[in-house]
């Protein structure tokens, strides 16, 4: 029965979302904002947005992996980061947990050292996106709903840094007496102990600066490539707001809320660039702010569901499925 509700829930959730946004926004109104794309430059833009996140991402697994848990080669980050996209159309963190699985089958790599260098490289991601919309912020102040987004972010700023830069220390300093005593208190005891944080044990300063050069590239596009699929309806949001509130709508997308965070993406979407998107189409009348990201966020979410869907089977062919089951 929990197994159901945890399944059915995010669906009934997705489900009341998309009745909101359609009561705000016809059909008729998402599906002629659609008509008004060049697909064939879309589908273009998505392949090249794909595959710039791939290859970065598998050079990145293959090189952390490789040093902290078992030697593998650039194929197979290719094939097991492909197969990966099959699960993460359901849940992202599930896809994740994939690599340890593999790994353990075939190299009989631990799995807290592989699963812990997917946590490694993804705390980068999350610091890294959150530079983004900070350093967004420097250029503009904006409140939204009455809410003053730049005093919170600037107020959450130091903390989050003091506490990602206390956390590398703390690893740097682990074996020291002072450290140790910190192990009398239950929650500190368990991340000091448990396999799964060896990694951060053995990282060097070297080891987080080589892991930022090659997220920078990754965050860059994932924030930043939906003005490539609005380009292809002659639309346009100004950057400084797309790199402030798309790191919000990528977190909660990555959230357990619908699958794949259909829904809470594209209510987000409006939301947030309603009142901030261009496009000379909306002079005349011809599509509405809405439903021209309504229709520009689905189709860009299904492209790349689709791409990743593609290219996991083909990846697919190459491995053996059960290496992947747990």
């Amino acid at each position: 029965m929990k197994k159901f509700l945890r399944t059915a829930i995010p669906i009934i959730i997705c489900i009341l979302i998309f009745v909101y946004i359609f009561n705000k926004i016809s059909p008729k109104q998402a599906l002629d904002a659609l008509t008004l794309s060049n697909i064939p430059l879309f589908i273009l833009f998505a392949l090249i947005y794909f595959f710039w996140i791939h290859a970065f991402d598998c050079y990145t697994i293959k090189h952390f992996i490789s040093r902290f848990s078992v030697p593998i080669t650039h194929k197979e980050s290719w094939l097991v980061r492909g197969v990966s996209y099959l699960i993460m159309v359901i849940n992202y963190h599930a896809a994740q947990g994939a690599f340890a699985i593999y790994f353990k089958k075939t190299h009989k790599a631990p799995l807290s050292k592989t699963l812990g260098t997917m946590a490694f490289i993804s705390f980068a991601d999350l610091i890294l996106i959150f530079t983004s919309a900070l350093i967004a912020l420097s250029f503009t102040n904006i409140v939204y709903a009455g809410f003053d987004l730049r005093l919170f972010v600037l107020r959450l700023a130091p903390l989050i840094y003091i506490f990602y830069g206390l956390f590398i220390l703390l690893w740097k300093n682990v074996d020291k007496p002072f450290v140790q005593k910190l192990t009398r208190y239950r929650f500190l005891n368990w991340i000091i102990k448990h396999d799964l944080f060896l990694i951060f044990r053995e990282a060097k300063f070297k080891d987080y600066l080589i892991l930022y050069l090659l997220r920078i590239p990754i965050v860059f596009a994932v924030i930043g490539a939906y003005n490539l699929a609005l380009y292809t309806f002659t639309a346009h949001i100004d950057w400084i707001t797309l790199y402030l509130y798309n790191p919000i709508i990528m977190f909660v997308s990555t959230l357990p809320i619908t699958p794949a965070g259909l829904g809470t993406t594209q209510f987000l979407t409006i939301e947030f660039f309603e009142t901030s998107i261009s496009s000379p189409l909306f002079a005349t009348a011809i599509v509405a702010p809405a439903s021209l990201l309504l229709a520009s966020n689905l189709l860009w979410v299904l492209a790349n569901q689709v791409t990743k869907t593609l290219f996991g089977a083909i990846c697919l062919f190459w491995t053996r499925t059960d290496l992947f089951k747990k």
